[in-house]
């Protein structure tokens, strides 16, 4: 398994968004890319850098589906099967962008977020990867529907 550093260019002394550690874990056959709070700005100097460093099976979209991040070019350069977005039921900037949440469905990735799923877990095998969803396949209780829980994140 390798971990590959693709972000921050340098240290900063203050760091901001843009300054968030990109990590690109690859085993060989599958690759997660984790991108930390990036912004519009990182993401395309990631993308001069080199595409073929970002391609990933499972994508940790950036800033949690902030608008200011999931640039069509960035998106375009992941192309990533599955797009997970980390964020928190309720939050006050109402995230993820429904913005965001459209470019990656428009582009064929598969959306899963923890606003609907809860806890996401993903298990890794020879040839495939699965994408486990708690409240719509570990735990689907039949009033969860009451609270908002759609059946399936896609």
């Amino acid at each position: 398994m390798t971990f590959s550093v693709l972000w921050p260019p340098k240290r900063v002394e203050y760091a901001g968004n843009d300054d968030s550690c990109v990590v690109r874990i690859d085993d060989g056959r599958h690759r997660v890319l984790l991108t930390g709070d990036i912004e519009m700005n990182a993401e395309r100097r990631l993308v001069s850098m080199g595409r073929e460093a970002l391609a990933a099976d499972l994508l940790q979209i950036p800033h949690h589906g902030s608008k200011t991040s999931s640039t069509g070019p960035f998106i375009r350069a992941v192309n990533p099967r599955y797009a997970l977005a980390s964020t928190g039921r309720y939050n006050p900037w109402r995230l993820p962008s429904a913005a965001v949440i459209a470019r990656y469905r428009k582009g064929g990735h598969k959306w899963v977020d923890t606003v609907q799923s809860g806890q996401v877990s993903v298990r890794f095998f020879n040839e495939s990867l699965q994408v486990r969803r708690y409240r719509e396949q570990l735990s689907p209780f039949w009033y969860h529907q009451w609270f908002g829980v759609k059946r399936d994140s896609e």
